[in-house]
């Protein structure tokens, strides 16, 4: 009985080292992190909407829209996306749709029409070689430019999968879609600004 308890002791010490260790290196990295997370979602913005001179949060009510409009597909933030003059340049969206391996967080520009100007893909854990052909293969992010101004599901489905990621295609094409109905629904009534 003295050997378990030792071993049981032993296993508790690890443990709780393992979970202070994990502790003081979640403190001293996180703010960091969050900065690399801010800056990306930032060169997302910008590359979406190159015209836009800053992102202003569209606040908490016209996410709380955004999310109800986005049905089942997450949004996590909105933008209006102003010129240098303060002019609406469009909107910028963070979505996420559901792909084979979990969430596909995007970032979508939206023109003042609701023309998609850009999609970047910010995070996903789709499978290598397969479902990472949503951000590797140009082309498919880049069709989503042709859609028209007040796009919806019908005008998705003239659009491309990639063949073999065709879970992970279809978790962009929902985010996109999402950002159709939250312009409609919501951003199309703000263009004089919030």
């Amino acid at each position: 009985m003295g050997k378990s308890f030792r071993l049981i002791i032993a296993v508790v010490v690890t443990c709780v080292v393992a979970a202070g260790g994990l502790a003081v290196t979640y403190l001293a990295t996180k703010d960091r992190i969050a900065e690399q997370v801010r800056l990306a979602e930032e060169n997302s913005l910008k590359t979406v909407l190159p015209d836009a001179a800053e992102f202003v949060d569209a606040g908490s009510g016209v996410l709380e829209a955004a999310q109800t409009a986005a049905d089942d597909v997450d949004c996590s933030a909105v933008y209006r996306a102003v010129s240098a003059d303060g002019s609406l340049v469009g909107w910028g969206l963070r979505v996420a749709g559901r792909g084979y391996g979990g969430p596909i967080e995007l970032v979508l520009g939206l023109d003042s029409t609701g023309k998609v100007t850009g999609v970047t893909i910010l995070t996903m854990s789709e499978t290598p070689g397969l479902g990472t052909k949503v951000q590797s293969e140009e082309w498919f992010l880049e069709q989503f430019k042709q859609l028209p101004e007040g796009f919806d599901s019908a005008d998705m489905k003239e659009l491309d999968t990639i063949s073999g990621s065709t879970k992970s295609s279809r978790g962009v094409r929902n985010g996109v879609e999402a950002g159709g109905r939250i312009y409609t629904d919501v951003l199309s009534d703000l263009a004089g600004g919030e």
